[in-house]
């Protein structure tokens, strides 16, 4: 079956949907797939029909507006900011999509582009599958991630939450969406769902991680999607660089830092911070700098190991803590090492990871906006607290007994297409 996968976004949004999209060219599906500019070499290296389209999110994000966006945590300014991206560069992806997806039997996509499939999905009569990094539709347990991080009193708040979070979105994508519907043809205000072929939503986190939430058959758990050991195979990320593995056996296991694609407004700063930390602990410190320190001299820090980016399921295993963002892909990577986590967040679901991993015993949450070195210092001493450790160690010893997403998702996908 030829289907189109809109995976446009951060990395935290493209790394998945690539992962999906090889397992499903594996099993013979015809892949054609659009990726952010910034970020279409992976799926490429996979062997996947990927070309660029959108925008470039590493850019826009550390643009002006797009600093203010990443650390805003007021909801109206965070959806207006969106919007502004989605005014920018929409129109354009909207044509993008529609030439990507033409003649293909199916569309996948992630949050960033579910405006645009979902009205694709319409016009071209075909089926939709959406993934969800973290539990985004309407629930008893969980209230929406960026209404509020924490559950509400009962469960008809946790489900208004979505209702609230809708209608504060829809007053920001309404034109766009009446835009891009009028250009397919369809009528400008979308139909009751309840009049459209049902999309198969993708639950792409641990049950571990978030327990307690049920959905029916058209809204599975499977999982974090990541790549599977085949895949990491083809593009030379299934063992560690030999250096890096001298490194790792020197001395003990050192704590992972990385802010990912958060905008340091100091990188050497900061990293200057983290080396005073390790060395005030005793610890060694490994940093990724990923796109916010980008760009930092690692001889300014010789304590400290600096790289750009490491294949986390296979360094977080062999380190004694985390400390990261908060972003869905890095937090799954480190409960499922079994080790503490530091999560400094800074917008969209990453304060709903990291409040989620102090409810479940495993972690420390800060805004990342209050991080000094005096907080990391702090957050770094509670996780080596023998509680902690020990309630990290059990819940990743229960998501490693749980099956890789990556299939399991593609089962889904499959046994889905072919009822449809």
């Amino acid at each position: 079956m030829r289907i189109a996968v809109l995976a446009l976004g951060s990395r935290g949004d493209v790394y998945p949907l690539t992962a999906l999209a090889a397992e499903l060219a594996r099993r013979g599906h015809e892949i054609r797939m659009g990726a952010s500019p910034n970020l279409v070499d992976l799926p490429r290296r996979l062997g996947l029909d990927a070309v660029p389209v959108g925008w470039d999110q590493q850019r826009m994000m550390q643009s002006e507006q797009g600093r203010e966006w990443v650390t805003t945590t007021d909801l109206d300014l965070f959806l207006r900011r969106s919007h502004e991206s989605y005014q920018e560069h929409g129109d354009r992806f909207g044509e993008e999509a529609i030439a990507l997806s033409e003649g293909c039997a199916a569309i996948v996509c992630a949050v960033v582009s579910e405006q645009w499939a979902t009205a694709l999905a319409e016009a071209r009569d075909v089926p939709l599958v959406a993934y969800d990094l973290t539990p985004a539709r309407p629930n008893d347990v969980v209230p929406h991630p960026l209404v509020t991080p924490d559950p509400l009193p009962d469960a008809a708040a946790n489900r208004a939450s979505y209702v609230q979070y809708a209608r504060r979105a829809w007053r920001y994508r309404r034109d766009q969406v009446f835009r891009f519907r009028r250009r397919l043809g369809l009528a400008p205000m979308p139909p009751r769902p309840a009049t459209l072929r049902r999309p198969l939503e993708l639950q792409g986190y641990s049950p571990t991680l978030v327990p307690g939430v049920t959905w029916d058959a058209y809204r599975p758990i499977v999982g974090d999607l990541r790549l599977t050991p085949a895949d990491l195979h083809r593009v030379g990320m299934s063992t560690l660089d030999p250096e890096l593995v001298r490194w790792l056996e020197a001395g003990e296991p050192p704590a992972l830092i990385t802010f990912g694609s958060t905008h340091m407004p100091d990188p050497a700063a900061l990293l200057a911070d983290i080396g005073r930390v390790c060395r005030c602990l005793g610890v060694r410190g490994l940093v990724v700098t990923g796109w916010g320190l980008a760009g930092v001299d690692p001889a300014a820090t010789p304590e400290l190991r600096v790289l750009p980016y490491v294949d986390y399921d296979l360094v977080l295993p062999r380190c004694a803590m985390v400390v990261h963002h908060g972003s869905a892909t890095i937090t799954a990577a480190g409960v499922r090492a079994g080790i503490p986590t530091m999560v400094c967040s800074s917008f969209a679901d990453q304060p709903f990871w990291g409040r989620q991993l102090e409810r479940l015993g495993a972690g420390v949450h800060v805004r990342f906006t209050e991080l000094s070195e005096e907080v990391l210092r702090a957050g770094m001493i509670r996780l080596t607290a023998e509680p902690l450790r020990r309630r990290a160690a059990e819940l990743g010893e229960r998501m490693r007994a749980e099956p890789h997403g990556t299939p399991v998702a593609a089962d889904a996908v499959d046994s889905y297409l072919a009822a449809a």
